[in-house]
């Protein structure tokens, strides 16, 4: 039990790390230039610093738990509880980030559609 949640726990840790330093080295095909690009990035940017410190949270507190035992009962009990409830708020504020990229790339192509048609007239 202890080594299962130690890795759990170094491995939420980690990813959020990865993360967040992907989130800022930037990903590859993302050329965002328009000023309402600037906008959407800077939203998602702040979106997603906010995700991968839960994941970071909560992979301390699954090592916290991993370190009370469940001897501890109270103090593991409550640790797990709230790893849990951070893991629903991250699906949550995951589904938001969906949402606002695919209405993002949505108006996008309506722009690029407009303009397309204002350079064929």
């Amino acid at each position: 039990m202890f080594a299962g949640g130690l890795i759990l726990a170094l491995t939420l840790m980690g990813f959020s790390v990865w993360l967040f330093h992907s989130e800022k080295v930037g990903w590859p095909n993302d050329e965002l230039n328009d000023p309402i690009d600037q906008d959407y990035l800077s939203r998602r940017t702040r979106s997603r610093r906010r995700v991968n410190s839960l994941f970071f949270l909560c992979g301390l507190m699954i090592l916290a738990a991993t370190w009370a035992t469940p001897e501890n009962q109270t103090w593991w009990i409550s640790c797990w509880m709230s790893a849990m409830l951070v893991l629903l708020t991250i699906l949550v504020l995951a589904s938001f980030d969906v949402l606002r990229t695919l209405l993002h790339h949505r108006n996008r192509i309506d722009r690029m559609r407009r303009r397309e048609r204002q350079a064929g007239s």
